[in-house]
Formats: C-alpha cells, sequence, structure tokens
C-alpha cells in the first residue's frame, strides 16, 4: 500500500514545485525578451522600408516635373493650334475670304510662330550643329603635324621635331671637322621655319641632320664609321668589324687572378654609320693601336693597414728600384696614411672588371665594469676574459686598370660573436676589525663576519675542526661564497645554532655557535649575503662565529681560503676585546 506522507516528501514537493515556479517564470521573461527583440527589428525594419518608399516617390514627383517641364512648349503649341483651328472653322461660315485667312494664320503660326515647327527645330538641331562642327575642327587640327624646317648654306636640308635637334647636330659637326685644319672658318648657323608637314614628310634625328649639314659643306667627306668614347668623336674608319674584334681580343687576353665577372672597358664604345671628313678617316690599324695603347704617369698613394712595400709595388706593378727612386726616404716600413709616390698605368681604353672576394675581418669587444661580491671593497679583477669576434663578408671589388677603385659588401655573416669583457667591482665589505689580522689564502671564500679577529686558529691545541672569530653579540654573519643551504637550525652536537652550505664545486662552510638564524634550508644565497649573527649557542664559552671550509667531507684550514691582504680599511683602530670561546 502507498503511504502519501512519507517523512521529507512534503519539503521536496515543496523544493520542486519552486524550481518549477523559477523555470516557468525564466522562460515567460525569456519569451517576452525575444517578443521584443522581435518587434524592435520588425519596427526598423519598417522605418527603413518607409524611408524608401518616400525616397522612391520624390524621385517620381522629379520626374513628372521634368517630363512637365520638358512636354510645357508641346502643350502649349496643341492649345494654340486648337484655338487656330476652331477660329479657322468660324471663319469658314463668315465667307471664302475670311477662312483663307484664317487658314493662312493658322499655317504661319503652325510653322513659323514660337513654339512651331521651325522654330522649335532651330532650336534642337543648331547646337547639334554646332557641337558636330567643333569636334570636327578639333579632330582636324590634332591630326595636322608641325616640324621645323632647317635652312642651311642656302638650302632647305630636312625637318627636325625640335630646336634642341639642331644643337645636338651642330655639336657634332664640329666634332666631325675638328680634324680639319681650317674647320673654324666653317659657319655653322641656319635658319628656322615652322611648318605643317604632311605624313609623307621624314624628321630627322640629330645625327641624320648632321650629315646633311656636312653633305651642304664644301668639305671633301666620305662615308665611314665614327668611333666614340662616352659620347666624344675620336676618329672614323671605314670598317668597325675588325676594330671591334681587336678591342673584344683584347679583353679577352687580359690577365686577372681570382673569382672575376663584368670584365669590360670602363668607357661607352659606339660606331655611328655616316658621312664624315676625308682627313678624319684612318686605318684600322692605327685605330686599333690608339685604343689599345698605354702609358705610365706618376701618381700618389695613401698607405693603408697591412701595405708593405712589396704589397704596394705588386699593386701597381713597380719593381723595387723604382719605388725607391720614387721614395728615397720612404722606410722598409709603411705606415697608414702615408703618402707614397708611385708609377699608375693609364691605358686610352681603361678595362675594368669586378672580382668576388671573401675576407675576415674582426670585431672588437666590449669592456664592462660589473659590481660583485665575490670580490673585496676595493679591489678590482678581471672576471671574463674579451674575446673579438669574427664576421665574414661576402665583397666585390671593383678595379680599373689594376688599381681598386671601390669595394661593395654583397652579404655578410658573423661566425664568432665578440665575448664582452667583464671587469669586476668589489662589493663584499665584511673584513676583520683590524688591518692587522693578515690572511694570504686564495680568496676563494670572503671573510664572514662583519668585523671580529681571529681567536682561535684551525687544529691549534686540540684538533680544532675550524678558525673562530671573535665578535661582539649580534654581529651579522655572511655567506662565504654562493651555493645552497643545505642545513639550518640547532645541532645538538656541540654547534648550537648554525648554518651549513653546499657551494656545489665540493666545498661545504659551516657557521656554528650563532645567536640567530636568518637563512633556511634549500635557500639559494650569494657571497656576502646575511644568514646569521653572531652568538655563543651549543658549546661555547664566548661570543664568537665558529668557520669552517670542508672539501668532499674533509675540514681545511680555513685561513688558506680567506685573502685580507687587499681589503681597504678606514683606520686602523686597536683591536676591541671580545669574548672568545672554543667550540
Amino acid at each position: 500500500m502507498k503511504n502519501d506522507n512519507l517523512p521529507g516528501q512534503g519539503f521536496f514537493s515543496r523544493c520542486f514545485s519552486g524550481i518549477e515556479n523559477i523555470l516557468m517564470r525564466t522562460g515567460l521573461n525569456t519569451v517576452k525578451l525575444m517578443a521584443a527583440v522581435m518587434l524592435g527589428i520588425f519596427a526598423g525594419v519598417r522605418f527603413i522600408l518607409s524611408e524608401i518608399a518616400d525616397l522612391f516617390k520624390w524621385i517620381l514627383n522629379v520626374i513628372r516635373w521634368m517630363i512637365r517641364e520638358a512636354t510645357e512648349s508641346v502643350r502649349q503649341r496643341n492649345k494654340k493650334n486648337k484655338e487656330l483651328q476652331k477660329a479657322a472653322r468660324k471663319a469658314k461660315a463668315l465667307g471664302r475670304k475670311e477662312y483663307l485667312t484664317a487658314v493662312a494664320e493658322f499655317l504661319g503660326s503652325y510653322l513659323f510662330g514660337e513654339g512651331g515647327v521651325l522654330y522649335t527645330a532651330f532650336n534642337y538641331v543648331f547646337p547639334v550643329v554646332c557641337f558636330a562642327f567643333l569636334v570636327g575642327v578639333i579632330r582636324y587640327g590634332a591630326g595636322l603635324r608641325y616640324g621645323i624646317t632647317v635652312e642651311y648654306n642656302g638650302r632647305d636640308i630636312g625637318v627636325i621635331a625640335q630646336q634642341s635637334d639642331y644643337d645636338t647636330a651642330e655639336h657634332e659637326v664640329r666634332q666631325r671637322i675638328s680634324w680639319a685644319d681650317d674647320s673654324e672658318d666653317i659657319d655653322l648657323s641656319a635658319k628656322f621655319s615652322l611648318e605643317m608637314i604632311s605624313e609623307s614628310d621624314r624628321v630627322l634625328n640629330a645625327r641624320q641632320l648632321a650629315d646633311r649639314m656636312l653633305e651642304a659643306s664644301d668639305e671633301e667627306l666620305t662615308e665611314a664609321y665614327g668611333i666614340y668614347i662616352d659620347g666624344d668623336f675620336i676618329g672614323a674608319v671605314k670598317d668597325a668589324q675588325p676594330v671591334q674584334d681587336a678591342l673584344n681580343e683584347n679583353l679577352l687576353n687580359y690577365h686577372v687572378e681570382g673569382n672575376v665577372k663584368d670584365i669590360s672597358y670602363s668607357s661607352k664604345i659606339e660606331y655611328t654609320n655616316g658621312i664624315y671628313l676625308v682627313n678624319s678617316v684612318k686605318s684600322e690599324e692605327d685605330t686599333i693601336n690608339m685604343l689599345t695603347s698605354a702609358k705610365t704617369k706618376k701618381g700618389v698613394y695613401v698607405a693603408q693597414s697591412g701595405d708593405t712595400t712589396v704589397s704596394v709595388c705588386q699593386k701597381y706593378s713597380m719593381t723595387d728600384d723604382d719605388f725607391s727612386k720614387l721614395n728615397p726616404n720612404a722606410d722598409d716600413e709603411i705606415y697608414p696614411g702615408q703618402v707614397l709616390n708611385v708609377y699608375e698605368r693609364e691605358s686610352y681604353l681603361p678595362i675594368q672588371y669586378v672580382l668576388e672576394a671573401q675576407v675576415l675581418s674582426f670585431l672588437d669587444y666590449e669592456t664592462i665594469e660589473v659590481e660583485t661580491s665575490s670580490l673585496n671593497v676595493g679591489t678590482r679583477a678581471l672576471l671574463v676574459k674579451g674575446e673579438r669576434g669574427e664576421k665574414r663578408s661576402d665583397i666585390e671589388i671593383t678595379f680599373v686598370d689594376g688599381i681598386e677603385r671601390s669595394r661593395q659588401t654583397i652579404a655578410s655573416e658573423i661566425t664568432k660573436e665578440p665575448v664582452v669583457e667583464q671587469i669586476g667591482i668589489g662589493t663584499y665589505a665584511a673584513k676583520p676589525e683590524s688591518s692587522s689580522t693578515v690572511l694570504t689564502g686564495s680568496g676563494q671564500f670572503g671573510w664572514p663576519v662583519d668585523g671580529g679577529y681571529i681567536s682561535d686558529t684551525f687544529i691549534s691545541n686540540r684538533n680544532h675542526k675550524g678558525l673562530d672569530i671573535a665578535a661582539p653579540n649580534g654581529t651579522n654573519i655572511y655567506a662565504g661564497g654562493d651555493g645552497i643551504v643545505i642545513a639550518a637550525g640547532w645541532n645538538s652536537g656541540g654547534y648550537g645554532y648554525f648554518v651549513e652550505i653546499d657551494h656545489l664545486n665540493g666545498y661545504q662552510t659551516v657557521y656554528a655557535h650563532m645567536s640567530s638564524v636568518f637563512a633556511v634550508e634549500g635557500q639559494e644565497v650569494t657571497r656576502g649575503q646575511l644568514i646569521g649573527a653572531v652568538g655563543t649557542t651549543g658549546n661555547s664559552s664566548g661570543y664568537h662565529c665558529h668557520f669552517e671550509v670542508r672539501y668532499q667531507g674533509v675540514c681545511l684550514n680555513p685561513a688558506n681560503f680567506l685573502n685580507t691582504v687587499d681589503l681597504v680599511y678606514d683606520d686602523d683602530d686597536d683591536d676591541e676585546s671580545a669574548a672568545d670561546g672554543d667550540e
């Protein structure tokens, strides 16, 4: 039989009922929110559509107004026609004469009146005709060609596009006639006129005009190939091919060691077929000899780092005797910046080439000062030795006639980074209270107490395992070196409160009989870091710090690891006595 009155059933029913009410209210509120959002969206769309409709209405009204304005004259004309037609019908009843008069009035108004056929046609057709005429004039003018006719020595010699072409042609003619003894008597003045030219008229360039000018002169001329070096005329030959072949062979036979590219003449050589003076034409052999000739002249050279007498002589293809004659006061040692006399080869056509090379350069290292507790105050020492870096560079060196003129770095790579040199500036301030305490050990560990003096040495007369440093109660005790605290707290074996540090190189240091311990086990400490305070806890008869140095568990004499020689003291105050005691 089902029991409806189980314990707690009413409580759970009320809970479920409350949750059901909350869910219903949440769902109802969600539906209301979604409905509000949808209504807002519909309102926005409705507003946009209404604005678009108003815009179309406005555009439609504008179109209607434009049509109405455009057809106003037609409607007025139709109205006028109807009135005239009505008048003609009335006049027909009055008689033939009145009717003919009315018809004539109707035809005159229809054809010639305001808004009539001819009037309307004139208003529309005339602007179109004028525009078409204007377009035709422009196209005709654009199709016309103009040129400058040159009159020289009493006759027209051709047409050029601009007067600067004549200036260039005049310069060209002056170069060609510079070989004639009477070249200064040749008159090169000309007259110019602007004329329309047809498609069949030929426009001359500057060199063609120069040929025409020479043909119009009284000089003895011939057709040949003019040779131009960097734009300057140096003579003419009947056949340019042997000259070009000889120059190409000269390049092929030019001896250069190394990885060479882009070997060529440093000057631009051009051959131009045209009309030249007869006495400017040379034989191909003489021209080749001239273009491949070279001479030696004196020059100066500023010595660079690494230069020697031998390297300078090799660079300029000189002998030792030549160098000595030119530089009688020069020593065997050449210093950078020294000005030296040399012989330079000067070719008529210098040969230029680019040599690809790889050079190794050095990068200077930087020197910085670093404060470090590994050194005592007032001391400086080299912590890291600086080393120069190395950089390998791919370069292109441009030579002209064997002499370096420029160099360009194409790519570079640092193959070895420079090592920064570090100079340590000591910051470790702990030292004995008096300069009379002299220890000459390695300095691997720092004096561990802020003051104090040695009250008992290593071993002494009782197999003492460390060094006792007496100091007033509470005096600071510092870590003698970098390491990790492997023990800190109370030692029941007689050390009292103590700290033991592992320096991770086989060495450990121990600081005993402290009044307070500030370091904790597992802590990383650095040289000079506060780890405790002087006391007399454990097996001790006076305030002091018992300091041990162990190597792989074996106690060593701490004095061998302490150095007080270079410490800086403000004064040499008398030692103040402090209660000392033993373990």
